[in-house]
């Protein structure tokens, strides 16, 4: 496409004349994308036309799609290429890059979240202990621009709210001196997702097959294998059980297997193995929990303000970041009495079979809830907010019954530990 192929032409011209220097590409590459306005020229859908109707495309960099729903490659020069990756699936894993350049949305709107990881245990060269720290969380739309670091300057997330969405992304190829190109688990743990052993493999592989089959001495074998594991092979067991626990609904649904003690079992075998080490993995599985409920609740409605809402509690943490967000989508609302619309609609939005039966996730959440919950977001305290509650609606009424259950209730219930983080 002509477009595509002016803008390559032109940042290979400068970045050239640069001396090929990594350190000032991504500046090049957003300029040079702010002054083509692309997306304000053409849409995703003529990329996709273009691309059906070539007979040869241009060499294309990802060829099994491993990145993008797919991605096409649109120029190649001899030190970097221009790709538009479309993307199906909301999440994106936090994560760096071994690569730099730019990126402009296409297409769609998305939630970017930046971080820095403050490594305090190298466990070796594909796992590391720190801490995790929230820089920025913003909204992209139609035409943002962000510039891609290498390496750690730049961990972040992308989820995507609209389905499909595309993004322009004008980058180098993997630089050695980046890698390995680690994901991020909150809160604690970096691990390199394309670490590959053979062993190690197949090892997973066979406890895949032990638990699909529900083999009487699962326990015991898998318990074996984290008796003797390094950390970073037990961490990627307990990845592979709790993938195995967590997706057999039948098992959650009648309580057949106890999935979360048979977890916990495990978790404290790695425990007993590795001590301090091992005791940042609870929170990092907890997590993992919240993520997965949250995720969980967004596939029972189809409102596209309740699908938003869910997204920014998986992916922003604290009350301010999720209202500036709010505010942001919708500016004519009141951050915080959009949130409790929201909530209400959602324990007001049945799900048929679920538990509980609604897209809340809380069982009998209503108007006495709802104002706890408002009292919590202002900050009031627990005494505060049950004293101006029984002034309101008077002691003799069965409504403002174990005030205290209900609030430590709501402060526990995972689809709202984002907003109180």
């Amino acid at each position: 496409m002509q477009l595509f192929r002016e803008l390559g032409e032109q940042i290979e011209e400068h970045w050239r004349a640069r001396d090929y220097d990594e350190e000032v590409f991504p500046s090049l590459a957003a300029e040079a994308l702010q002054s083509a306005a692309i997306p304000s020229k053409i849409s995703a859908w003529e990329v996709v036309e273009w691309a059906l109707t070539q007979n040869e495309l241009p060499p294309q960099k990802d060829p099994s799609a491993n990145f993008g729903d797919p991605p096409i490659t649109l120029f190649v020069a001899p030190r970097f290429y221009i790709d538009v990756y479309f993307w199906l699936d909301g999440t994106t894993e936090i994560h760096q890059h071994s690569f730099c350049g730019a990126f402009q949305v296409l297409m769609g709107s998305s939630i970017h979240s930046w971080y820095d990881f403050a490594a305090r245990d190298r466990v070796n060269s594909f796992t590391e202990i720190g801490d995790m720290e929230l820089k920025v969380c913003q909204l992209l739309v139609h035409g943002d621009i962000q510039e891609i670091q290498a390496g750690r300057r730049y961990i972040h997330s992308l989820f995507h709210l609209d389905q499909p969405s595309a993004t322009i992304v004008v980058r180098t190829d993997k630089s050695p001196l980046y890698l390995p190109q680690y994901s991020y688990h909150k809160p604690y743990l970096a691990t390199d997702p394309f670490y590959s052993h053979e062993t190690t493999n197949r090892k997973l592989q066979t406890i895949g097959a032990l638990f699909a089959v529900k083999h009487p001495e699962t326990d015991r074998m898998v318990t074996g294998v984290l008796e003797q594991s390094d950390f970073q092979t037990s961490v990627a067991v307990l990845n592979t059980v709790r993938h195995h626990l967590s997706t057999n609904q039948l098992d959650q649904l009648f309580n057949l297997s106890q999935p979360v003690e048979r977890f916990r079992g495990f978790l404290d075998v790695v425990r007993r193995r590795h001590g301090e080490r091992a005791e940042v993995l609870p929170a990092v599985f907890s997590h993992r929990d919240m993520q997965d409920e949250i995720v969980r609740r967004r596939g029972y409605v189809t409102n596209p303000e309740h699908r938003f809402f869910l997204a920014l509690l998986l992916n922003v943490e604290g009350r301010d970041n999720v209202f500036k967000l709010v505010g942001q989508r919708y500016p004519d609302a009141e951050p915080l009495e959009k949130v409790l619309d929201w909530v209400l609609e959602l324990a007001q939005t049945r799900v048929v079979g679920g538990k509980p039966p609604n897209a809340l996730g809380i069982e009998n959440f209503g108007q006495i809830d709802l104002a706890l919950l408002e009292g919590m977001l202002n900050g009031k305290s627990d005494a505060t907010i049950t004293d101006e509650l029984r002034r309101e609606v008077g002691e003799n009424t069965d409504l403002i019954a174990d005030l205290e259950a209900r609030l430590t209730l709501i402060r526990e219930a995972l689809i709202f530990r984002p907003l109180f983080a």
